[in-house]
């Protein structure tokens, strides 16, 4: 996952190394030479990054593909969110440290401004814009990394992006030294930001995963132990059909809150027509849930997403580790593969709760492994205490795959353990379920 991040850093920096950076060595005079060539190159590095995240957010399938799952872009997206952020920082410092600390006597000030010559009212108005939009940048990182935001706020936050993104492209181009526009930087970096406007637009216009959208409505509900809530949805019209792991955006319609991520629990079957998640009560609008769905009410589906799907192409043994509401994508999974007969047990599932989810619903789960020939390992964590790493080892073989879904800190700790046991990293697939 970190392959892109460097390619947003070496393309750019050797195009500058490469066709700006001799300039500089030759013309360059002193610090505030070199000071003017660290914002321009600051400033080229941020329009990359931040022209990468409005791509990303667009959810292309055929990136969801290359990189493993929507989860797993989100979480590139996020990252380059940062790494925008900090050189937006780094560009602002660039351009007001020095200049302020000249004002105070600690540095000489340069007898020539750099600049355009006479400033046009579009270069000032580059200035003032691309200024405000840095601020506002490094304002929306902050927030989106503040959990503590309800997922509502966050929604608008994240949303603002693609504004501040136009002004910034705005005052990147018209901004960019004039003899960029005769090399391979300028062309680059003019490319990129085109490629990054019709996102921003798209985002603008609400317009971003809607081929994915289809109406539905709530079938059935059934409270379930631990602050659960399972939710039967019949999709109307054409539901494309779902693997086994995947999940989808569910927006039941109430206002400011816009679709959240939901793992499907079921398999689809086009005789039933219906599909299941499982919603468990992690915050403010989970929990008001219950009270706020009936059977008959109308919902939007976006998806499916997701390539927590089971599939490593050898029929090698699989582990299976799940903690409190992270059995959902096994559910589907135990479902479908009960749904097509019993066969050779396959697979091992550890699953892990404080205590017990009740008598029907522990028997629903033992049922479920038994028809899917899954070797189930319950564990109630209040008695037993936490999983060991070893006993997940003790079940793998050669060509095994450990498929977890639980608290993020839980399952690093767990592929670490095991990587130091030998188990390859491209065997241990995680679903990476957070979205901020």
């Amino acid at each position: 996952m970190k392959k892109p991040l460097y390619v947003l850093v070496l393309i750019p920096l050797g195009l500058w190394a490469t066709f700006a950076l001799p300039g500089v060595v030759a013309e360059a005079k002193g610090f505030w030479d070199w000071r003017q060539a660290l914002i321009v190159l600051s400033g080229v590095l941020a329009l990359w990054w931040m022209s990468a995240g409005m791509v990303l957010a667009t959810r292309p399938v055929w990136l969801e593909r290359r990189f493993g799952g929507l989860d797993k872009l989100y979480r590139l997206h996020k990252n380059i969110g940062i790494g925008a952020g900090i050189l937006v920082l780094a560009h602002w410092l660039a351009e007001w440290l020095p200049k302020n600390l000249g004002k105070l006597g600690l540095f000489d000030r340069p007898s020539h401004p750099h600049g355009h010559g006479a400033e046009s009212l579009w270069l000032g108005l580059a200035k003032d814009v691309g200024e405000w939009a840095g601020y506002i940048l490094m304002a929306l990182v902050v927030l989106a990394l503040v959990k503590r935001i309800p997922y509502r706020y966050f929604r608008w936050v994240h949303r603002a992006f693609a504004p501040v993104f136009l002004a910034g492209a705005f005052h990147g181009l018209m901004l960019m030294p004039t003899d960029f526009w005769r090399q391979p930087l300028g062309w680059f970096t003019a490319a990129m930001a085109v490629i990054g406007v019709v996102p921003a637009l798209l985002s603008l216009a609400g317009r971003i995963g809607a081929d994915r959208r289809h109406p539905a409505r709530i079938e059935a509900l059934r409270p379930l132990p631990d602050g659960v809530l399972e939710v039967v949805l019949r999709p109307i019209g054409r539901w494309p059909g779902h693997r086994a792991g995947q999940f989808l955006f569910v927006d039941f319609g109430h206002a400011g809150e816009g679709a959240h991520p939901f793992t499907i629990a079921s398999a689809w079957a086009v005789a039933d027509g219906t599909l299941t998640i499982a919603i468990k009560a992690l915050g403010d609008y989970t929990r008001s849930l219950p009270g706020r769905l009936a059977v008959g009410n109308a919902a939007t589906l976006e998806g499916p997403y997701g390539d927590f799907t089971f599939d490593t192409g050898t029929a090698g043994r699989q582990v299976w580790v799940a903690g409190g509401i992270g059995i959902t994508p096994f559910l589907a999974r135990l479902r479908e593969l009960a749904a097509g007969g019993r066969r050779p047990s396959q697979a091992d599932l550890f699953y892990c709760t404080r205590g017990s989810l009740g008598a029907e619903i522990e028997a629903e789960l033992a049922t479920l492994c038994r028809d899917a020939g899954v070797c189930l390992h319950r564990r109630l964590t209040d008695d037993q205490g936490p999983l060991d790493s070893a006993e997940v080892e003790a079940r793998l073989a050669p060509e095994a795959s450990v498929w977890f879904c639980g608290p993020a800190a839980w399952g690093k700790a767990l592929a670490d353990a095991l990587a130091r046991k030998g188990l390859p990293a491209k065997a241990f697939h995680r679903e990476a379920f957070e979205f901020r």
